[in-house]
């Protein structure tokens, strides 16, 4: 008799390699506007700066984009980022004895995010990180914010 592992005795092994291929012929998952909400909401206070935070149109595009990318990268990487989210602003605050998080003033959003990324739910934060920082500096103005140029920065000798 083979050892089964607990997984696979609750549900089926899913196939991973079923279905379209290609993403543009995928159909888009939807994203619950509350998971997109909270995690624009860690978005405003992670891409703030002295003069305050992004712009909201920079925002609401990194907010469409967020659709498109967990709507295509499929469920189990939605369930990923969900509980990520949930572990930053739902577990986050708790864990200075506070409810609630995107309601809050983003100065304290900006403070609640420090708090986390010093505490054992820094890699969920990590993994917020990630997924946002790749989307918000895909943005066509990014690269001008950053002072890139489209060249290389180092000059190749030949």
């Amino acid at each position: 008799m083979h050892a089964r592992s607990h997984v696979s005795l609750l549900k089926p092994a899913r196939p991973t390699l079923l279905g379209t291929y290609d993403v543009k012929e995928r159909s888009v998952a939807p994203l619950p506007d509350a998971t997109v909400r909270r995690a624009l909401a860690v978005a405003e206070a992670m891409f703030a700066s002295e003069e305050g935070p992004p712009p909201a149109e920079r925002l609401d595009w990194v907010g469409s984009e967020l659709r498109g990318f967990l709507g295509h990268s499929g469920p189990d990487a939605q369930r990923v980022f969900r509980l990520c989210l949930f572990a930053v602003t739902v577990l986050g605050p708790l864990w200075s004895w506070q409810i609630g998080y995107v309601g809050r003033e983003l100065s304290e959003r900006r403070r609640q995010l420090d708090r986390v990324e010093r505490s054992l739910l820094a890699t969920a934060l990590f993994g917020l990180k990630a997924v946002l920082c790749l989307l918000y500096f895909e943005h066509p103005d990014a690269a001008r914010d950053n002072g890139a140029t489209g060249g290389c920065k180092i000059e190749v000798q030949k």
